[in-house]
């Protein structure tokens, strides 16, 4: 199941500490399911000598591939955004959206896709559609119940809430592997959509599986196996 008990045995450590830790680098294997596409990546969290972090997910696709990248900082409380990006090549068509957070001029953009500038709010932490999902795990691994999230809207970059709680522990899987998990709904006031994570207190709050419900259908993240 695991192809570096090195990786798994530090994620057990780290699960008993979670709360006090950055969380630790780690590569795996997801597959990502909706009712347009069905793909299999590699999702990878690391660490640059200078301290800058970043998490990515590429995944090859039919006739294509799609690559996802959040670049920022991180400490025991926060994460702090400073880029993130998505590229997907299909055929003859690329497609990009990247986010661009300037602490210095206290902006954040967009170009690619979509294409607009916005303050950046000085008394909000905000993240990106990436590393949110960190911030997730720090924030149940600390015994949070309730909390909130501000991220910004791709299209226009308006920033949102994302309201989170708690819910029963739940039985999931890594492949034939169970787990007991952490269950975190989501839910954003503004639209009809609830999304729903199992994080594994075993592997560290990883999220073993991610379910996205809205009027588009419904969207499926699920880990397959540790790197």
């Amino acid at each position: 199941m695991y192809k570096s008990i090195g990786a798994l045995l530090m994620l057990m450590a780290v699960s008993a500490n979670a709360a006090d830790q950055v969380i630790p680098d780690y590569k795996a294997n997801y597959t990502f399911t909706n009712s347009k596409v069905s793909m299999e990546g590699v999702r990878e969290l690391k660490t640059f000598a200078d301290g800058a972090r970043s998490l990515s997910f590429n995944a090859k696709i039919p006739l294509g591939k799609i690559d996802i990248t959040s670049e920022f900082h991180e400490n025991k409380n926060f994460i702090s955004t400073d880029l993130y990006s998505m590229t997907a090549n299909v055929t003859f068509l690329k497609q990009e959206r990247i986010l661009k957070f300037d602490r210095l001029k206290n902006t954040l953009s967009s170009t690619g896709k979509f294409n607009w500038v916005e303050d950046l709010p000085a008394s909000l932490e905000i993240f990106d559609p990436l590393n949110a999902q960190l911030q997730i795990r720090k924030m149940v691994a600390q015994g949070a119940q309730q909390f909130s999230l501000f991220l910004p809207e791709m299209k226009t970059g308006e920033i949102k809430s994302n309201q989170y709680s708690l819910k029963e522990d739940r039985e999931c899987k890594m492949g034939d592997q169970p787990y007991q998990c952490k269950v975190v709904e989501r839910y954003r006031p503004q639209e009809d959509r609830v999304t729903t994570y199992f994080l594994a207190p075993e592997l560290g709050y990883m999220i073993v599986r991610m379910e996205d419900r809205d009027e588009d259908g419904d969207t499926l993240l699920e880990l397959q196996s540790l790197l």
